[in-house]
């Protein structure tokens, strides 16, 4: 057989390279150049392969990190999705549904996580709540203090471009809207 130098069947030695030889079979079985080649015999036989103890999983019985945690007593109303059995350890009680986007939660919740309705009846108790909210600080004679609110000193400070070509679009549309408006009437 030609020596070669590259991948290219040009690439043949002008003369062969002499020295060096290829083992035999019966030399391959009981050859261990484990110490001096890494990966050496990954292709053994298992009984004679090096790494065979470690392919085996670690038998861990029972055992857990952490103890089971107490479950949590739920004083008020949780929602849980339908897919799972029961209540996770540990919830949230700071929102408690009530009102109509409370309804409208306790009809999501009726859904599969996996439906459309279960979040698009969410993201509608979600805009609910908001005018929920908003209502119920006008019945207490509070100001909404909505820059605060929709996060807009935050907005500002972080990113004014985009403030301002908000703010440029809105008011182009409004007079947009204005000269539409202007345009009916004559």
């Amino acid at each position: 057989m030609d020596q070669r130098v590259g991948s290219s069947s040009r690439d043949i030695l002008q003369r062969p390279v002499p020295g060096g030889h290829s083992p035999t079979t019966e030399q391959r079985r009981t050859l261990d150049l484990a110490g001096e080649i890494d990966g050496w015999g990954s292709d053994l036989d298992p009984a004679r392969r090096p790494g065979v103890p470690r392919d085996k999983a670690p038998e861990i019985g029972v055992e857990s990190l952490y103890p089971p945690l107490p479950q949590q007593p739920a004083r008020i109303k949780i929602h849980k999705s339908t897919e799972h059995g029961k209540l996770t350890p540990v919830f949230g009680t700071s929102c408690p549904p009530r009102g109509l986007s409370g309804a409208l939660r306790d009809r999501a919740y009726r859904y599969s996580e996996g439906r459309l309705p279960h979040w698009l009846t969410l993201l509608l108790a979600d805009r609910v709540n908001v005018v929920e909210d908003l209502a119920g600080d006008l019945m207490c004679l509070r100001l909404p203090n909505l820059p605060k609110e929709l996060g807009l000193t935050a907005r500002w400070r972080h990113d004014r471009a985009g403030v301002v070509r908000k703010a440029a679009i809105a008011g182009l549309c409004v007079v947009a809207v204005m000269a539409l408006r202007r345009s009916r009437r004559r």
